[in-house]
């Protein structure tokens, strides 16, 4: 054993005084990609179009408990701003109104109706008035209020039954709570992280979905008595409008609510995940080009992997184009965002 032993040792330092002088560089072939692979353009640009779409179903979910006449009356008195949008616009829409008590059997998810109108849509006369009347439905409602229950069941329980007709697979699915306290669903009949799963798998295109919160601030208000924080929570998973409660003025809220329901949009979903710094925006609006200065004129959100323009809407069949440096381009030497140029 101690021979052959021997003997291995004595070939493996041959071997090693052989190739001392070999040159390894030569004639050797690698398979596969790098890692990480070398990225040959490191730019992406997207170039989306703002368009409208042709149908669009709207739920209000409205809490009717005893403090909520004065925030029914705002929200019923402001509705030509939200209505603007729809009337006469050749949009295919159904809007609807549900409240905060699922423990009323008359309620429990299903549409309020006036003057045998369950939901709103073209053709129908005096929709501001009608619309008035549904958001005003008193303030006997149980003091437990559960919007999200209320809003999962009318859309997606009662369907087929109560609600039939209302909710369109093809349409956009834009949902508002307005209450002047949280949710107390709990997990009944779905969770809160459930009820966001369910909302964003609802359409395949994400812009078509919005959960929208009108309610008290996290920091809370005068008329508020407590902070949405639930709701709040669902429209940042989902995506929506944030709205305080107490603000006086009702009208830019709706009006608001109005153009992201009629599908016009000022957040634009990037395709690849950006350097931020790097992000350029521009818009081509009836032959004018106009560039946005990041920071106060658009703002970038990582999680979204979107940008929001803060106080403008592109119109109908402007071009929104983003250019940007691709995140995974970065090697070795960039170590900070803030270095790099998109013109370098």
């Amino acid at each position: 054993m101690k021979r052959q032993l021997g003997a291995v040792m004595l070939a493996m330092a041959a071997l090693s005084a052989c190739t001392s002088d070999a040159n390894f560089s030569q004639d050797i072939k690698v398979w596969g990609e790098s890692n990480p692979p070398v990225i040959e353009t490191p730019y992406g640009q997207d170039r989306i179009v703002q368009v409208t779409i042709p149908q669009v179903d709207v739920l209000f979910v409205v809490d009717n408990s005893c403090s909520m006449e004065e925030e029914q009356e705002a929200l019923g008195a402001n509705f030509d701003a939200f209505l603007d949008f729809f009337v006469g616009s050749g949009l295919d829409y159904h809007v609807g109104v549900v409240s905060t008590d699922m423990y009323d059997p008359l309620h429990a998810g299903a549409l309020r109706e006036v003057d045998s109108y369950r939901w709103l849509q073209e053709g129908v006369a005096n929709p501001q008035g009608l619309l008035d009347q549904m958001v005003n439905m008193g303030t006997e409602g149980h003091w437990v209020e559960k919007g999200r229950a209320a809003a999962y069941t009318a859309v997606e329980l009662l369907k087929e039954s109560t609600n039939e007709g209302f909710i369109r697979e093809e349409a956009g699915l834009h949902i508002t709570v307005v209450s002047d306290e949280d949710d107390e669903s709990d997990g009944s009949p779905i969770s809160r992280q459930e009820f966001i799963d369910y909302m964003l798998g609802a359409r395949d295109n994400r812009q078509l979905v919005s959960f929208n919160s009108i309610v008290g601030p996290t920091t809370g208000c005068e008329t508020a008595l407590e902070p949405g924080s639930d709701y709040l929570s669902i429209t940042q998973g989902v995506g929506g409008v944030d709205w305080s409660i107490c603000t006086p003025a009702w009208d830019g809220v709706l009006e608001l609510l109005g153009f992201r329901a009629a599908g016009l949009q000022q957040e634009f979903f990037l395709s690849q995940l950006p350097v931020e710094a790097t992000i350029a925006v521009q818009v081509e609006s009836e032959g004018a080009v106009t560039v946005f200065e990041r920071g106060t004129e658009f703002v970038y959100d990582a999680p979204r992997n979107s940008i929001t323009f803060v106080d403008y809407l592109p119109k109908e069949l402007d071009v929104i184009t983003v250019d940007y440096k691709l995140l995974a381009s970065l090697q070795g030497g960039e170590s900070t965002t803030e270095e790099l140029d998109l013109t370098e």
